[in-house]
């Protein structure tokens, strides 16, 4: 479902969510939307929600480890499959790199909460929250929290990786991300959407 929420509306929800927002320079690029989340968004997917849980509603590459419903899931179960289906590797700098794309893992004390796709010529990180909107925000730390699970938040950038754009263009990445920054830019701009 695609709902063109106003963007006083959007912030207002943001900001209760995710405090670090109210500070920082973001905003808004895609409509709300529950047919995917912050993985797929870095996957470069937007038809499907993926999380490594054994359920219906969920979709995991096969070949990789399922956790039961609910359950945490290490940062290491990302890391091994964005390495070996996508191409990344771990690195240190958070920086953008010209030639190369990097996304971000957070978690907090349990697990995996979020990732987030740097944009692709470095102007900041692109975030899926939840099945929210997609924004852009410039630094990691404006949607950090607080790392206890009883919070709510996405606690901490636990792991960087990055690839070559050459990788991104062979494994089809660049493409479906380019598509679908495509259709969101149609819909900003043909959409009667208050995004001020």
């Amino acid at each position: 479902m695609i709902v063109f929420r106003s963007a006083a509306e959007a912030r207002n929800q943001l900001h209760q969510e995710i405090p670090n927002l109210v500070t920082a320079n973001w905003r808004l690029k895609s409509p709300l939307d529950t047919g995917y989340q912050c993985i797929a968004w870095a996957a470069s997917r937007t038809d499907r929600v993926w999380w490594p849980w054994d359920h219906p509603r969920f979709y995991w590459p096969p070949g990789f480890p399922k956790f039961q419903l609910l359950a945490p899931v290490p940062v290491s179960s990302f890391v091994e499959m964005f390495e070996q289906r996508f191409g990344y590797r771990k690195c240190q700098s958070n920086a953008f790199e010209f030639g190369f794309q990097k996304v971000a893992i957070y978690a907090n004390d349990l697990g995996v909460t979020h990732m987030a796709r740097q944009h692709f010529w470095g102007r900041g990180w692109l975030s899926k929250l939840g099945e929210e909107e997609d924004i852009l925000h410039l630094k990691l730390a404006d949607i950090q929290g607080d790392p206890s699970p009883n919070a709510g938040q996405y606690g901490e950038v636990a792991q960087i990786l990055k690839r070559s754009w050459w990788t991104a263009i062979v494994r089809l990445c660049l493409f479906r991300s380019s598509w679908a920054a495509f259709k969101f830019w149609v819909y900003r701009r043909v959409i009667p959407w208050d995004l001020k």
